[in-house]
């Protein structure tokens, strides 16, 4: 992981062209809990796994008028078993959500999003986000995240970020942070959990290590 110094302005803004850099490598679920009969129930794990962010549109929790919905990558109607399987489950905004509806999207678990997808940081095409591949092609075409308004949306937090990156250094640091209240998934109450090595990974256990990193 890289290094910045949140107290330096050249780092804050060096920071912000790492925002909308989608990873490059498909994401490796850490967490794994199992027994729920309510998929509403496993919004924190869910909010913990990914990030507190949407996985396709990297807005996050901490930025104002973010809201996401629980999705699933098959569809209710065609999996019903599936409807509370923990690994069926992805966090997404809200917008792209409603725009999707029940068509699919490939799965960020299987593939890496920085190899199909990259958003331009600067210059007349800032926010403008482009297809790396025939899996990216899908991706903006079902989401639409090639719209006026999506791209509006990136532009318009390329600009704020780096105005309170001049500007703001403690509003800088929540909207590039972790939200100050974390579940603590370790109280979380489960039937089972696959994946118990990812307990020491959430959010919340770092920070009360004091380990949390600054910025992501």
């Amino acid at each position: 992981m890289e290094t910045f110094d949140l107290t330096r302005e050249s780092d804050r803004l060096a920071l912000v062209d790492r925002v909308f850099v989608y990873p490059e490598e498909p994401h490796q679920r850490r967490h794994g809990p199992a027994g729920y009969t309510d998929y509403e129930s496993y919004r924190d794990w869910l909010r913990d796994e990914f990030l507190y962010r949407c996985t396709f549109s990297l807005l996050r929790e901490t930025w104002p008028q973010t809201r996401f919905h629980i999705d699933h990558f098959v569809p209710q109607t065609e999996r019903p078993d599936l409807v509370c399987d923990y690994d069926n489950l992805i966090l997404l905004e809200g917008r792209l959500n409603l725009v999707k509806g029940r068509r699919r999207v490939p799965d960020p678990c299987k593939v890496a999003l920085g190899r199909c997808l990259y958003v331009h940081m600067k210059g007349e095409k800032m926010g403008c986000i482009e297809a790396r591949n025939e899996v990216g092609e899908k991706i903006i075409r079902v989401l639409r995240l090639d719209s006026d308004d999506a791209t509006q949306v990136r532009r318009d937090w390329i600009q704020i970020l780096r105005s309170v990156a001049q500007t703001d250094e403690p509003l800088f640091r929540k909207f590039i942070g972790y939200p100050k209240k974390l579940p603590d998934l370790k109280r979380a109450k489960v039937s089972s959990n696959c994946r118990l090595a990812g307990l020491k990974q959430s959010a919340k256990y770092l920070a009360d290590l004091g380990t949390l990193p600054e910025w992501y």
